[in-house]
């Protein structure tokens, strides 16, 4: 059975699980192109330290990724995909921006941060920039796709604390770090892994490891309502319902042998507001490709 087909059959249990637990039907109707959008969405108007703050955390998270993936896997290429646009909200021309990526987004689905190549294909270490249809030739010819997700702890950190408390009598609401799935998300990463016919992985970076669960194995475990699943609405993803998986359910696919160090950053709006916020730079982390290459083949 191919991967789509093995995706798709647990599709439908998926939608019965959250249809279950109270998740919208317009959450979860799966494949081909989203709704027409009958009107202009909210546009943000502006972004503060935070948004800029983990938006250098991600883009760091995805370049340390890809490159200790490339230096533990000499046979692998790794090419950044997603939108990598730094516009940001307020700035001359960031609305058609925002409208023409959700427009991009309805219609094929999201892209995956990085796409992963054998060595012997000629693709550049950079195609974020092209338009997707611009792409495709070169798309097609990855065998594996990753979603690029940072945390601002150490899971390791966190987990050996978590089980000190437990040893003390105490009882943590959460025993592990997760790995957060927004549910909105579910079905445009469907519709894009529908398109390309290409397996997506999840690689959460925290400061000392790195964890990674496929898509498939995402999909599966929330259909069968798997015990330590919940789905929340925190405030730092505008109240939008999101799944926790433990990031145990997946693997631990590397360790940082040298963590990174900070710098402080500004950005000066075209109105004058200092924007301060810290970003990491550097480190160094060690993948075991044996075992990434068993999460991004299933």
């Amino acid at each position: 059975m191919s991967y789509l087909s093995e995706l798709a059959k647990a599709k439908e249990f998926l939608v019965k699980e959250l249809y279950r637990r109270g998740i919208s039907e317009r959450y979860l109707q799966f494949g081909g192109e989203g709704p027409i959008l009958e009107r202009v969405p909210r546009i943000p108007t502006n972004s503060h330290s935070e948004f800029l703050a983990n938006r250098a955390m991600g883009d760091w998270a995805e370049g340390i990724l890809a490159e200790a993936i490339m230096c533990a896997k000499k046979e692998l290429k790794v090419t950044h995909y997603g939108n990598s646009q730094l516009i940001s909200a307020g700035e001359d021309g960031f609305r058609e921006f925002y409208i023409s990526v959700m427009e991009e987004v309805r219609k094929y689905g999201k892209r995956p941060d990085l796409l992963v190549f054998d060595l012997n294909e000629k693709i550049p270490e950079d195609i974020s920039d092209l338009l997707i249809e611009q792409a495709e030739a070169l798309v097609i010819k990855a065998f594996a796709s990753i979603e690029v997700r940072s945390s601002k702890f150490e899971a390791r950190t966190y987990m050996r604390v978590r089980k000190e408390e437990v040893a003390s009598g105490k009882k943590p609401a959460r025993l592990t770090p997760s790995f957060t799935v927004k549910v909105e998300d579910l079905k445009i990463v469907y519709r894009w892994i529908e398109r390309y016919k290409i397996p997506q992985s999840y690689c959460q970076v925290f400061f000392d490891s790195v964890y990674c669960i496929n898509f498939l194995d995402i999909f599966r475990i929330i259909a069968s309502a798997g015990k330590g699943i919940t789905i929340e609405s925190p405030a730092k993803s505008q109240e939008k319902a999101t799944i926790m998986i433990p990031i145990t359910f997946g693997v631990s696919i590397g360790s940082f042998t040298e963590s990174p160090k900070f710098a402080n950053k500004e950005r000066v709006t075209r109105l004058g507001r200092h924007d301060a916020y810290v970003v990491p730079e550097g480190g160094a982390l060690e993948i075991d490709s044996k075992a990434l290459l068993s999460v991004l083949r299933p």
